[in-house]
């Protein structure tokens, strides 16, 4: 029996996974995504874009420590990529862990995407753990960013400052 060979305009036709995951992820079809992305990953174990989708769609499931380590796969996969550094961002805020997401921002100053929200946020975690040197850090880069929008942040400092020991 002979074996069958596919044309071109066949070829064209056929659907591409990675492109039908996207699809059934965007209509809500985690699980089935899922399965697509892992088997496109299978062929292609360094494309950056399909591990970080896989990273969104287990953090939308509230997989999100799962999440994290597909979103540092795909951070070091491909560096400074701005979609990939703020899903890791905001997946290392909703842990909690202030102090990872800060470690991001040099990054994320780099290529245009820090904002004072999201240093503000990350200073809010950082006081809910306590780390108030720190949470000082972030308020005082985001007035840095941003002076003329955020008056609120000075005596929000100062109360902040207060509070601290003197070895912080």
């Amino acid at each position: 029996m002979p074996l069958e060979t596919t044309t071109k305009n066949e070829t064209a036709e056929m659907p591409d996974p990675y492109l039908e995951a996207r699809q059934l992820a965007e209509s809500g079809d985690y699980d089935q995504a899922l399965v697509l992305l892992n088997s496109h990953l299978e062929n292609k174990p360094d494309d950056a874009e399909a591990v970080n989708d896989i990273g969104a769609i287990l953090f939308a499931q509230g997989q999100t420590e799962q999440a994290i380590e597909h979103f540092e796969n795909a951070n070091q996969l491909c560096v400074n990529r701005a979609e990939i550094l703020w899903n890791l961002c905001e997946a290392y805020l909703s842990c909690g862990h202030g102090l990872k997401a800060a470690e991001l921002f040099a990054q994320m100053e780099k290529i245009g995407i820090l904002n004072p929200e999201v240093l503000n946020r990350t200073a809010n975690v950082l006081l809910q753990n306590e780390q108030l040197c720190q949470a000082v850090d972030m308020l005082e880069w985001s007035l840095r960013i941003a002076p003329d929008q955020q008056e609120i942040l000075e005596p929000i400092l100062t109360i902040i400052q207060s509070k601290m020991t003197p070895e912080g």
